[in-house]
């Protein structure tokens, strides 16, 4: 089958769930073009031949690294800019599925005109339930003319989709009781997954030290205040180091908080190069995944992808409402869980693990084996093509 994907930011350069989707895509036989933002004006126009697909950038302003208005105005332009890039390239091509995640929920648009233009079938990878995170951020107003606007573009997102893929179960069952009108049908679960490397051994680490890594985006979804004041009361504790890698918006907190407290027990680093970033992930023990307590929708970042990948252990610190907890404490049987308001749990967690370094190496295998069974980007490819099928 042809395959149109349509992405808010894509790379070739950087390994993402998506990128591991698109190889697959093109290892299986498809046709794989992709339609993707990028603040990268260096990039070529026109079509890019690469890894087997076939690339058109659409150049955008930088909407990561600028604030709240002007992110949701690049948003709101973009399909425009979207369906020109389509109409220059490719426009005359044949395209059986048109695939897409979110965010953003602004392209409800850009798909029923592609959708209407190919003949081809609709498929949203539900990746991000907006703007209800955002209101559980306090970032806008419930209720409010802009989460009004925002619901309404959401819901027309999903009523221009012939298949909702969920992220989880949990998911699954949100949409379902937050979109009455929704034909339920549509739901089915699309889990995130990746292409399967080859694992590789732990180097030896520091002895009788249990390191922590957390790595990727530093924003408010990440609960950053909750995790630096709890690495403020273990600072004393000589069993346990963490390190911190990644940017974001409030990755200013984290440098201000090692530049004024010299903790002796974080080690903070921007973004780093992908080869570089696993080979610090290599010698950690344990991966950190850290969520707000206030969501009220059920968020599975993707990061636990990595730390399965290459048998990490998973500490993860959220909120109630997601079923991550599910999947490292019982499912997977690959880590632990506390919620990511309460110190004192988290504190204890950490000593527990401290305490009981030996079992590391099993609970990283468990995730690992985990992984290669549910979360092989081969099984993304087989559920989009069974959906052709329908």
């Amino acid at each position: 089958m042809n395959v149109l994907c349509l992405f808010q930011t894509f790379s070739f350069e950087a390994s993402t769930i998506y990128l591991d989707l698109v190889r697959e895509l093109v290892k299986r036989g498809h046709r794989v073009f992709v339609l993707a933002g990028t603040s990268d004006f260096n990039l070529p126009s026109g079509i890019v031949n690469r890894d087997g697909a076939e690339a058109v950038y659409v150049k955008l302003a930088d909407q990561f690294k600028t604030d709240k208005i002007r992110k949701g105005i690049i948003q709101l332009t973009m399909g425009t800019k979207f369906i020109a890039a389509a109409k220059a390239n490719i426009w005359k091509e044949q395209v059986d599925l048109i695939i897409y995640p979110t965010p953003p929920v602004t392209l409800g648009g850009v798909v029923r005109k592609l959708k209407k233009h190919y003949k081809a079938k609709s498929y949203l990878m539900l990746k991000d339930i907006f703007p209800q995170n955002a209101v559980d951020l306090k970032m806008m107003k419930e209720n409010g003319i802009v989460y009004k606007y925002f619901r309404h573009l959401e819901k027309q997102l999903y009523d221009v989709s012939d298949v909702i893929g969920c992220m989880s179960q949990a998911n699954i069952d949100y949409v379902k009781n937050h979109n009455p009108g929704l034909d339920t049908g549509k739901l089915e679960l699309f889990p995130n997954t990746v292409a399967i490397k080859e694992k590789k051994e732990k180097p030896p680490g520091e002895e009788g030290i249990v390191t922590f890594m957390f790595g990727g985006n530093l924003g408010r979804p990440q609960a950053v205040d909750f995790l630096l004041l709890c690495i403020d009361r273990m600072r004393g504790y000589m069993k346990a180091k963490f390190v911190i890698i990644g940017t974001g918006t409030e990755a200013d907190k984290v440098k201000a908080f090692v530049e004024e407290k010299k903790p002796a027990n974080l080690e903070y680093r921007e973004m780093l190069p992908r080869d570089e970033y696993e080979k610090q992930l290599d010698k950690a023990d344990v991966g950190l995944v850290v969520l707000s307590p206030d969501f009220s929708i059920p968020n599975y970042p993707s990061r636990i992808l990595s730390y399965m990948q290459m048998g990490k252990p998973i500490l993860a610190v959220t909120d109630t409402v997601t079923d991550i907890h599910a999947l490292v404490t019982y499912e997977a049987r690959c880590g632990w869980w506390c919620p990511s308001d309460d110190p004192t749990s988290f504190i204890e967690t950490i000593e527990k693990i401290c305490d009981e370094a030996d079992s590391l190496k099993e609970l990283g295998n468990n995730g690992r084996e985990y992984l290669e069974k549910n979360f092989n980007v081969t099984r993304s490819v087989e559920i989009l093509e069974k959906a052709m099928e329908v």
